[in-house]
């Protein structure tokens, strides 16, 4: 059965500036600013200040008309992208990876500007496998914590996917992951 109105409202901080323009969203706060391309999903932005009983301040209003039941659910995921856009530009995210290793110990050099990583040494193999890191996000070692890499940036879907990246150029195949524990796993993951 279809739905006939689908509405979300996302509140608008103070310090962040938020603008549509052809459901292209673009939102500017104190670390930086992010877009992203919603074309793909039939939805109606609107931003409006409000001033009754239950909203006060200036909202982004996601509004899905004569949507099906799967489809009346992007509203939702459409709320929380653009919370973490506007989350991101405010505090940063930071994710946290630590090398697991019990044999052969797993070597990583980062390049000065902390944009691409390399991997060397795993499971003794020869290989050295190089990581570009995507737009935005920035790796350092921990300074304070042996073999613990800290991945930075504002865009949470970049840096998260930065992470995967890494963790997945060190899968094991054909051996039990139970017992052959060796490789990149996220440790932490929250605000700068």
């Amino acid at each position: 059965m279809r739905t006939i109105l689908v509405e979300e409202w996302v509140q608008i901080p103070e310090d962040v500036t938020v603008s549509v323009k052809t459901r292209q969203v673009k939102v500017k706060g104190p670390r930086g600013e992010i877009t992203k391309n919603f074309k793909h999903m039939p939805v109606e932005l609107r931003i409006l200040k409000q001033a009754t009983r239950k909203r006060k301040g200036t909202f982004l209003n996601i509004k899905m008309w004569f949507g099906g039941s799967k489809q009346s659910c992007s509203v939702a995921t459409l709320k929380s992208l653009i919370n973490n856009m506007i989350a991101g530009t405010i505090k940063g995210y930071r994710y946290k990876m630590r090398l697991v290793h019990a044999h052969f110990p797993i070597n990583v050099t980062i390049p000065k500007d902390g944009r691409s990583i390399e991997v060397k040494n795993f499971l003794g193999g020869k290989e050295v496998k190089k990581i570009d890191l995507l737009p935005g996000t920035t790796v350092k070692l921990n300074p304070d914590l042996k073999d613990e890499l800290i991945f930075e940036g504002i865009d949470n879907q970049n840096v998260s996917l930065s992470c995967a990246q890494v963790s997945q150029v060190c899968k094991i195949g054909g051996k039990d992951n139970r017992k052959f524990l060796d490789g990149i796993y996220v440790s932490e993951r929250g605000h700068m």
